[in-house]
């Protein structure tokens, strides 16, 4: 597609000895079947949101840029800049976007600066050399993939459009969930419902998927070592990161495909708006050990409101029994459900639906085919 452009290119490349930059202040128009090739760095602060035919980015030995106060929008668009082509206003394709070298990079700390398929577009030539590494943006109907990367690694995410004329923003992250380097907050692998089992460290997601039900696909390659968190791959899950409870909530697992080498999981998102950072993890096989958490703080907050027992919900025929430190029952429960929120159920000494005060507590639990459990936990109000 280069020779295409040759006419264009020397034009641009007269206009480049006099400035270091192609500043659009007017209204620039590539009409259809027009062409426009650029080799320097590119400034729009007029008016270019409607361009038709065939534009590219070239340069073999230095980066380029594309800035200015307005988006421009091309048709046809060809990326071809060994150095990559960096964003910081949007840049937005109406037909078919072509990788040829290079990444289109947007700023990580300005998730409204995005590479934009406008309008259910295609693009071709995508790798770990050649993806948006940062924020990219889908409208449309179709289902789309996302060729989004981060440095040299390209990780796509996918969606299976439900719902009518969508939008969806996503980026990549190879970085600890746990550590982010540019968002506020951490978002900690340790905080998960007790579904869960192990939660990636390794690497997210950022996927703004509006209100609507959609199907979110995550891949993952030999980095993603998600052998380390499950021992088959029916076991593994999409979890999302709950900025109210601050905790990962598993999304589920509709499917997955391939193996732990490359492969990837799909799951239903019924409530996207309710999450924006996703990553891989897995649940608990029925009859593992089982995990008990052994404090809670009934304060309504979301976060260690019950009694959690990681695995129970798993196994028929339990008994949990609660016991003040002088031994009065003061809960009890068949088939235990990780339910106990510190309000009594005993109907000896202590007053039924009352909250117990605060202090340390014995449990006894009871799971079939096992020896009886006992231990302690801590009520902090």
């Amino acid at each position: 597609m280069k020779g295409l452009l040759i006419a264009t290119v020397l034009m641009v490349s007269a206009f480049a000895k006099a400035q270091p930059a192609l500043a659009n202040y007017g209204n620039l128009k590539v009409h259809n079947s027009g062409e426009i090739g650029f080799h320097i760095d590119v400034i729009n602060d007029g008016i270019s949101d409607d361009n038709e035919g065939f534009a590219g980015f070239y340069n073999d030995n230095i980066p380029l840029s594309f800035s200015g106060a307005n988006q421009m929008n091309f048709e046809d668009l060809e990326i071809d800049v060994v150095d990559d082509l960096l964003l910081f206003t949007s840049l937005g394709i109406t037909g078919e976007q072509f990788f040829t070298n290079g990444r289109v990079i947007t700023p990580r700390l300005d998730n409204t600066v995005k590479f934009k398929y406008l309008d259910d577009n295609l693009y071709t030539g995508d790798t770990d050399d050649r993806h948006i590494d940062g924020y990219a943006e889908f409208n449309g109907d179709f289902d789309f993939l996302f060729p989004i990367g981060d440095a040299f690694e390209m990780k796509q995410l996918g969606v299976s459009n439900n719902a009518r004329n969508q939008q969806y923003t996503s980026a990549f992250f190879k970085e600890d969930p746990n550590v982010p380097s540019t968002f506020t907050q951490g978002f900690t692998t340790t905080n998960f419902d007790a579904s869960l089992d192990v939660v990636s460290n390794i690497e997210f997601w950022y996927f703004d998927g509006g209100s609507s039900t959609v199907d979110v696909t995550l891949n993952w390659t030999p980095s993603s070592e998600v052998e380390l968190l499950a021992e088959f791959l029916d076991d593994l899950r999409i979890c999302g990161w709950d900025s109210v409870s601050q905790q990962w909530i598993n999304l589920g697992n509709l499917s997955t495909t391939g193996d732990f080498d490359r492969g990837s999981i799909t799951s239903t998102i019924p409530n996207p708006e309710d999450y924006q950072i996703y990553t891989i993890s897995s649940v608990r096989e029925v009859g593992s050990n089982l995990v008990v958490y052994n404090g809670i703080t009934p304060d309504g907050d979301g976060r260690n409101d019950t009694f959690v027992i990681r695995g129970i919900e798993d196994i028929d025929g339990t008994e949990l029994q609660i016991f003040n430190r002088w031994g009065v029952l003061v809960f009890q429960k068949d088939n235990y459900d990780n339910s106990f929120d510190g309000v009594s159920s005993g109907r000896i000494t202590v007053r039924k639906n009352q909250d117990l005060p605060e202090g340390t507590y014995f449990y006894v639990l009871t799971v079939p085919d096992r020896e009886r459990t006992a231990g302690y936990l801590y009520i902090n109000r």
